[in-house]
């Protein structure tokens, strides 16, 4: 594994090399991939172990603190990638154990134990291997005198005039206001759609709203950067999301977090998981299985951020829309201080009609309007 630096020899490459590196990646490791829309990562490479474990899921690099004090956003931003809470927050003894011991070729001192230390999984100062109990949030932001151990999985960007990095290699900038189908995934008995309505210049292409569709069940999720809050559809009106279940027809949408606080006070984050039901073979069993997880940041009156974290590479099939799309042979490319090559899309294809009639609110379409049509 290593570190890719802006200013260096390797980092600072083509997009076709980009495109080559990534796929030999993808080979060597077998992530699973997602879309992310972030801000600028860090390109520290200190004080960090690092090593892909087969025996975990396949989109994990697990990265151990050479010491205390970073928190997992700074570990994971060092290698462009994301910290994964949720898969922290799942490891558990036996797996932790055997990660540190092929990090730093010793065991634990003492444990893993449980603990509601919401910088679990991580090595305290005593040399204690900790692993996160129930009430823990293995929070990517929080650091401290405790080396962390984190999850960081492999992400895409989009930056003020979005830099957008797929599913399959492809790396572009779109300069285009108006309504995009971002992801899909169509499998029956479930066609899930995550629109993204993107403002013009004036707010530097950012993403201003989502809606989150079950086209079979008509289940209806929205939020906008004007409140930040996630809303579903109802008989009666649009009601505010909790930490809930929600299912319709065959979508089941797990509501895991909604509008928490985060280190940043003006930034709140929101975590859910698209879920569709699965026969057991020969067990007669049947039940759930979890598809995608989709995580938004968003600051209020400002803008808003999202990844889509796949669960499974052979679902990768069955993903559409922008972040479906694979590296185009011809493009408009321009030179790029930042990133020495500027591959300019305005994803046409992906563009689709007005917010009301995709199912979004009257409100929403109103704000997205002012957005859009102003320039703003």
């Amino acid at each position: 594994l290593f570190c890719l630096k802006e200013n260096s020899p390797i980092g600072n490459f083509s997009s076709y090399s980009m495109t080559i590196v990534m796929a030999a990646l993808a080979m060597i490791m077998m992530l699973q991939m997602h879309l992310v829309f972030s801000q600028d990562t860090a390109d520290s490479c200190e004080d960090i172990s690092a090593l892909q474990l087969s025996s975990q899921k396949a989109d994990c690099e697990w990265r151990l603190a050479d010491q205390a004090g970073p928190s997992c956003k700074t570990i994971c931003d060092a290698v462009s990638k994301v910290c994964d809470p949720q898969e922290q927050k799942d490891l558990n003894a036996v797996d932790m154990n055997t990660q540190i011991v092929i990090l730093t070729n010793f065991t634990c001192a003492v444990g893993p134990i449980l603990k509601d230390i919401d910088t679990t999984p991580h090595i305290n100062r005593l040399g204690v291997c900790e692993i996160a109990a129930q009430g823990a949030s293995s929070a990517c932001n929080l650091g401290g005198n405790v080396r962390r151990l984190c999850c960081c999985v492999k992400s895409g960007q989009v930056d003020n005039d979005p830099h957008i990095h797929t599913l399959r290699g492809a790396h572009y900038t779109l300069l285009k206001s108006g309504n995009f189908l971002a992801w899909s995934f169509s499998k029956d008995p479930v066609h899930w759609q995550l629109l993204a309505a993107y403002s013009g210049a004036r707010s530097r292409f950012t993403t201003q709203s989502l809606l989150l569709l079950e086209k079979q069940s008509g289940q209806t999720l929205e939020m906008t950067a004007d409140d930040c809050v996630w809303q579903t559809k109802t008989e009666n009106g649009w009601r505010k999301v909790q930490p809930e279940l929600l299912l319709q027809g065959a979508a089941s949408l797990e509501v895991q977090e909604v509008h928490k606080v985060t280190a940043d006070p003006l930034n709140l984050e929101s975590a859910m998981v698209l879920q569709i039901p699965e026969e057991f073979p020969g067990s007669g069993v049947s039940g759930v299985r979890k598809v995608a997880r989709l995580l938004t940041h968003c600051s209020p009156k400002k803008y808003l951020n999202f990844k889509v974290k796949m669960f499974e590479t052979e679902d990768l099939d069955f993903v559409g829309g922008e972040l479906g799309s694979a590296p185009r042979k011809s493009h408009l490319s321009l030179f790029s201080a930042k990133l020495n090559s500027m591959v300019m899309q305005t994803d046409t294809e992906f563009q689709v009609g007005s917010w009301a009639s995709l199912g979004g609110s009257e409100a929403a379409a109103d704000f997205l309007k002012l957005k859009q049509e102003a320039g703003m």
